[in-house]
């Protein structure tokens, strides 16, 4: 979650959360989907405003500093 932005229509406030979307660094190869046992991901420039309420569970997006626009989803943490 980037940000969360509360907005107010007819005295029902809701919150939203802007979530920026990820997608397989290599989608076409099965073989390179993970490293380190973890999803290789890459970012997209796809971005969407959800409610809070319909998020399920928080993600632990590790970048890999040493690259451009490669990150590492930790499944380890949870």
């Amino acid at each position: 979650m980037l940000c969360s932005v509360r907005i107010s229509v007819l005295e029902n406030p809701f919150d939203l959360a802007l979530v920026r979307w990820y997608d397989f660094k290599y989608p076409n190869l099965a073989n390179k989907l993970y490293k380190y046992d973890c999803p290789w991901m890459t970012l997209t420039d796809s971005y969407n405003f959800v409610p809070v309420e319909s998020l399920i569970e928080l993600v632990h997006i590790v970048p890999r500093f040493d690259k451009e626009n490669e990150y590492l989803v930790n499944t380890f943490m949870f």
